[in-house]
C-alpha cells in the first residue's frame, strides 16, 4: 500500500471518529437540556418496552409448559437421557392388552379422571386472554399433595420430574393414543413402567399459576400425530 493511500485511509478514520464525537456531543447536550418530565417519560417507555417484551417470552404458548411440555423440549428420548430419573424400571417386561383410541370413540372403553375435583377448563379454552393461550387439556381443581391415577392401562413413555420452577410431568402410552398429566409435586412411577387403569402415578403439586384459587392438573389426551384430543369425549366420569 502506498503512502497515499494510507493517508486516505487515516483521514476516513479521523473524519469518522471526528462525525461520532460531534453525534455524541449533540446527543448528550440535548438530553441535558431536555426538561426532567420529558427525561423521566422516556426512562418510563423503555422500562415498560423491555419488560412487556420479557412477559411476552415467559408466557407465549412457544415456551408454555402448562399447555405443551413437548413444545421446545426437545424429543422424548433425548429428555430420557438426560434425566437421571428416566430410568427403565423392573416393570418394563409386562406386557399391557392393547386397545385402540377407535374403541373409545365407539364408547367401548372409558377413561378414568386421573384426579377427584371439578372441571375448571374444558379442552380449547381459553387459559390467558391477554396471551391468546389455550388449553391442550382440561383444568382439573383439587388440592396439592391430592392422589393423581391413570386414567388407562399403558407404559410410562415420559417422566419430568418437579422442580422448583418446572411443573412435574408424566406421559403415558396407550399405543396409538397418549394421556399425559402435567403438574405433580411427586411422582411415584418411573420411565418404562407399566401400569394399570388407576394406579397412583404420584400427587397434585402447587397451582402453576394465579389463575384459579386452587391448585389443578392439567390432563391431555393426544393420538398418534401428537395432536391434542378433548379428554371429555372419552372419561367416564365416575372418580
Amino acid at each position: 500500500m502506498d503512502l497515499s493511500a494510507k493517508t486516505k485511509i487515516k483521514n476516513l478514520i479521523s473524519r469518522t471518529v471526528g462525525v461520532l464525537a460531534n453525534i455524541q456531543k449533540r446527543t448528550v447536550a440535548r438530553w441535558r437540556s431536555a426538561s426532567p418530565g420529558f427525561r423521566y417519560a422516556l426512562i418510563y417507555f423503555l422500562c415498560v418496552l423491555v419488560i412487556t417484551g420479557l412477559v411476552w417470552w415467559q408466557f407465549s404458548p412457544a415456551n408454555s409448559l402448562v399447555f405443551d411440555p413437548g413444545q421446545g423440549t426437545g424429543e422424548p428420548d433425548d429428555l430420557a437421557k438426560l434425566n437421571p430419573d428416566n430410568q427403565q424400571s423392573g416393570n418394563e417386561s409386562e406386557e399391557q392388552p392393547y386397545v385402540s383410541l377407535a374403541a373409545f370413540e365407539q364408547g367401548k372403553e372409558k377413561l378414568t379422571l386421573p384426579l377427584k375435583g371439578s372441571i375448571l377448563l374444558g379442552c380449547g379454552e381459553a387459559f390467558s386472554s391477554a396471551f391468546h393461550t389455550v388449553t391442550a387439556g382440561i383444568h382439573i381443581g383439587g388440592t396439592r399433595g391430592d392422589p393423581v391415577y391413570a386414567a388407562f392401562q399403558g407404559r410410562v413413555s415420559m417422566v419430568i420430574q418437579p422442580e422448583e420452577y418446572e411443573a412435574g410431568a408424566v406421559w403415558i402410552d396407550h399405543g396409538d393414543f397418549e394421556t399425559r398429566y402435567i403438574n405433580l409435586g411427586f411422582i411415584e412411577v418411573k420411565l418404562g413402567d407399566a401400569v394399570s387403569t388407576n394406579q397412583r402415578l404420584g400427587e397434585l403439586g402447587a397451582k402453576l399459576q394465579g389463575y384459579y384459587a386452587d391448585d389443578y392438573l392439567v390432563f391431555e389426551v393426544r393420538d398418534a400425530q401428537q395432536d391434542p384430543l378433548d379428554p371429555l369425549r372419552y372419561v367416564g366420569l365416575d372418580r
